[in-house]
């Protein structure tokens, strides 16, 4: 493609005129990559497709300008730009770099804003050379974990800063909306809009723009572009999938069925597939972000390798497009939430079935805490007993004093047996979860 083609791309994702930044709203992760901004290593964001990640390159851009950086020192590349399809290729940003440089920026320092990196191939070793010459500072986005772990690993062990980008939390979605939550009066004062904000959250999810659009029809029609963009772009066309049917059956089949433990055997049987395709299927899902899983805890190694998995989905509302049952499904959905909530400050998730299951295992410095999540009425003696049993089970197999059990509504602590159970609603754990755990 001829200069002045790709000059035009690049002027289309660029500020260096006059053209101002998008209307912003603010992520809290940018409270952590804040302290980040002036190190020399490369700063890579990793999540799912449409999680916000350019979004929080613009937010950045806008506090490099504020702080004075001419806009021309600032060089956005966006690697799924239709124009770049055909030229993508070890020496590409190189490239555009020279272009760059030759037209916008000779000699000052640069900051690069390389957004889906992971189309690029050999990128890796591209951002190594300039981590290691640290004469500009590199920001990337990747939609593959992949990708974005081994082989950074590999050649950038120690070279770079990595942060998960999640779709909107509740939080999030409150300062959104102006709905204050910070203290107790607040909370007080607020909590039926923060319910309804809730209910809103388990049934649409936090895609920002699912967030900011105001008609079911639209929202319904960008979840499933959602989906299918993960599913094509990111999975059947970065590994060559042929079997495209079997992908998609797995993939609703995994999504609807959240919460739930499932094993490979069984997913092989339902799809009449060898149980290698559901393993490598199921390993991509994972890649793309699409789903995760927690693994039955146990002491012994062996035991959780061939233990049934727990299932969860990035994203309610990417559910509940394919298995919409609200109502019967609220304590799934509620699950699901509080999962993608321990994953934003906790790597691994655990369940234990042994006598009674429990739905979470985690380990926070050096404690395990057991966690149960119910939106059943606890009013009653059999519910009640039903829900805290594998609690108590998981709590006398941990040898833990405390476990916490996520409510509906309820508030308060119960003693048993000198065992202590914390009660705690969804909403307020939500908006709390680090007091908790």
């Amino acid at each position: 493609m001829e200069a002045n083609k790709l000059f035009e791309a690049l002027i289309r994702w660029n500020y260096w005129s006059d053209k101002p930044l998008p209307e912003l709203r603010d992520r809290i992760i940018m409270q952590t990559i804040h302290n980040y901004i002036d190190d020399k290593l490369p700063i890579i964001l990793s999540g799912v497709r449409r999680s916000g990640k350019s979004s929080i390159f613009l937010l950045i851009i806008s506090e490099l300008l504020s702080r004075g950086v001419d806009p021309k020192q600032i060089l956005f590349l966006n690697f799924e730009e239709p124009q770049f399809s055909t030229l993508l290729s070890p020496t590409f940003i190189d490239d555009l770099v020279t272009l760059y440089k030759q037209r916008i920026n000779p000699n000052k320092k640069i900051y690069f804003f390389l957004d889906e990196i992971q189309n690029v191939p050999e990128w890796q070793r591209w951002v190594r050379r300039e981590a290691d010459l640290k004469d500009h500072k590199v920001f990337a986005t990747g939609s593959s974990a992949k990708l974005l772990s081994s082989e950074i690993s590999t050649l950038l062990t120690g070279r770079y800063i990595q942060f998960n980008v999640h779709p909107l939390s509740l939080r999030e979605i409150l300062n959104w909306n102006s709905i204050s939550y910070t203290n107790d009066l607040e909370r007080t004062e607020n909590k039926s809009l923060i319910i309804n904000k809730l209910f809103e959250y388990l049934q649409w999810g936090g895609f920002p723009e699912i967030i900011l659009s105001e008609n079911e029809e639209r929202k319904k029609r960008i979840l499933s572009q959602y989906f299918s963009d993960i599913l094509y772009r990111d999975i059947v066309y970065r590994h060559q999938i042929r079997d495209v049917k079997l992908l998609e059956g797995i993939a609703h089949y995994c999504i609807t069925n959240i919460s739930s433990l499932h094993s490979f055997n069984r997913i092989s049987n339902i799809f009449h597939t060898p149980i290698d395709n559901v393993r490598r299927y199921f390993s991509f899902l994972e890649e793309a972000f699409l789903i995760t899983s927690a693994t039955k805890f146990s002491f012994k190694l062996s035991e959780q390798k061939r233990s049934p998995k727990k299932v969860f989905t990035v994203d309610n509302g990417l559910r509940n497009q394919y298995g919409f049952r609200f109502s019967s499904d609220a304590g799934k959905l509620a699950e699901n939430t509080v999962a993608m909530q321990l994953l934003r400050s906790i790597p691994d998730l655990f369940y234990l079935s042994n006598g009674g299951e429990c739905d979470f295992i985690i380990r926070r410095n050096k404690q395990f805490i057991p966690i149960q999540v119910t939106m059943d009425n606890l009013e009653t003696d059999q519910t009640r007993n039903r829900e805290i049993k594998g609690l108590i089970n998981a709590m006398n197999y941990l040898n833990v004093q405390t476990g916490l059990l996520i409510t509906n509504d309820i508030e308060k602590t119960e003693s048993i047996d000198k065992l202590r159970i914390n009660y705690i609603p969804l909403w307020k754990f939500l908006l709390q979860h680090s007091v908790y755990i």
